[in-house]
């Protein structure tokens, strides 16, 4: 599978570099557009475009005025569909998005007593970003009026937020001198993470108790894998010492069953076979129409595919010393993910069903266990460092407690559009 992302890792730069632009302008466009614009992050991609601008990564020059240029055409197709479709169009459709009766009332009010402010100031508001045009569109102000007061907002908007990621990505390297650049990010996407647990239940209240501890093992795993990248690629990390000193430990006090049976577990547990054991668990949970956890299981092993590419991108060759033949290369291990991901479904998934304490710690030791003993097999026949288990493991943790927190985020708000329809 890792050889899949091989052409993907080569062309990277050229990938990024096209393809950034080409999202930045979908983004930015859509972001404009009334209902699907309060779903799109277009002003988060229009601060990281600036960025990834100063890392060089994407040209200023360009992106300065393709975020003015499409962020009026999205506002004009905000306008032109107010015109054509007036307001029954957005109370008809916003309440799916929880757009009241009265904030249109009210911004349409504001709008035609002060249409220039609103048009301006409209913009640096993400709530009323892709609604303000289609209001001044469905109040039939005339179309030059609008693109003057459009052109302004946007191009004030545009410049200081390109502006703050710019300044951003050049402090970004004082402080990545100062914590490590794997570990920066590793902290900024906690913060993101945490402020998104925080925001969604106190609006929502969907999260339970125990899903704290899929919290905390989220940022576990994010901070585990992350540091464990940045030590792989030092040449005199203190994890990289312990790589050597593990391998060769190992290598001089092999057993014949030692070997025997680490092979079966690498053989029993490996990714192929784990893949096809969650799509029968998946298969199980929509015959009995558990649907939400057949679209987190779905998604968490989908995180596989993640890890090879990365495999691509960190390119460490595997140890001398390998009792098995594996052809790809070695950060981080297939085996040690894919133990991770599938054990903490099943953990999450039936362990809180068990209401005798002690079947219950059990069931969770042993699962434990079994992805211990995958990611020792992997160490024990010499195909792997002791960071690239410790690095699988952490990234599965991660990845699935992510989708476990994103999938009842999303079901929440499902529920709360069909409450809001009376189904």
């Amino acid at each position: 599978m890792s050889h899949f992302f091989a052409p993907l890792v080569s062309n990277l730069q050229t990938i990024v570099e096209h393809g950034g632009y080409l999202a930045l302008s979908l983004i930015t466009v859509l972001e404009g557009v009334p209902a699907i614009g309060s779903l799109v992050p277009g002003h988060t991609a229009v601060i990281l475009s600036g960025f990834l601008s100063r890392l060089h990564i994407l040209n200023i020059g360009i992106v300065i005025p393709l975020v003015i240029i499409m962020a009026m055409i999205g506002d004009y197709t905000g306008y032109f569909l107010g015109r054509k479709y007036g307001y029954d169009f957005l109370k008809k459709f916003g309440k799916l998005l929880f757009i009241k009766d009265e904030y249109i009332e009210k911004a349409r009010t504001v709008i035609g007593n002060h249409t220039g402010k609103s048009i301006i100031f409209g913009r640096f508001n993400p709530i009323t970003r892709p609604l303000v045009p289609f209001i001044i569109g469905a109040s039939h102000v005339h179309a030059k009026k609008f693109w003057f007061y459009d052109f302004i907002g946007v191009f004030i908007w545009s410049v200081t937020s390109i502006g703050i990621g710019y300044i951003f990505g050049a402090s970004y390297h004082a402080v990545a001198g100062i914590f490590g650049k794997f570990i920066l990010i590793a902290i900024i996407v906690a913060v993101l993470i945490v402020w998104g647990y925080n925001f969604v239940n106190k609006k929502f209240h969907v999260f339970a108790k125990y899903e704290l501890f899929v919290l905390f093992f989220n940022l576990l795993g994010l901070y585990g894998f992350f540091k464990t990248i940045q030590d792989t690629l030092q040449d005199h990390a203190f994890m990289a010492e312990l790589d050597v000193w593990i391998n060769e430990f190992l290598f001089s006090n092999l057993s014949s069953f030692g070997i025997s049976f680490m092979k079966i577990l690498t053989d029993i547990f490996s990714p192929t076979f784990l893949i096809l054991a969650t799509l029968l668990l998946i298969t199980y949970f929509i015959y009995n129409k558990k649907f939400q956890y057949a679209i987190i299981s779905f998604l968490s092993i989908g995180g596989l595919g993640i890890g090879y590419f990365i495999k691509e991108i960190v390119a460490r060759p595997r140890p001398e010393h390998a009792l098995i033949l594996e052809t790809d290369f070695s950060f981080p291990s297939g085996h040690a993910m894919a133990a991770t991901i599938f054990f903490t479904l099943i953990i999450y998934f039936f362990a809180r069903n068990i209401k005798n304490i002690v079947w219950r710690e059990t069931f969770i030791a042993v699962s434990v266990v079994l992805v211990l003993l995958t990611a020792f097999s992997r160490l024990y026949l010499g195909v792997h460092w002791l960071s690239d288990v410790f690095a699988g493991v952490s990234f599965g943790l991660f990845w699935t407690t992510l989708m476990i927190l994103f999938v009842r985020y999303v079901e929440i708000i499902i529920s709360s559009i069909r409450g809001r329809k009376g189904l």
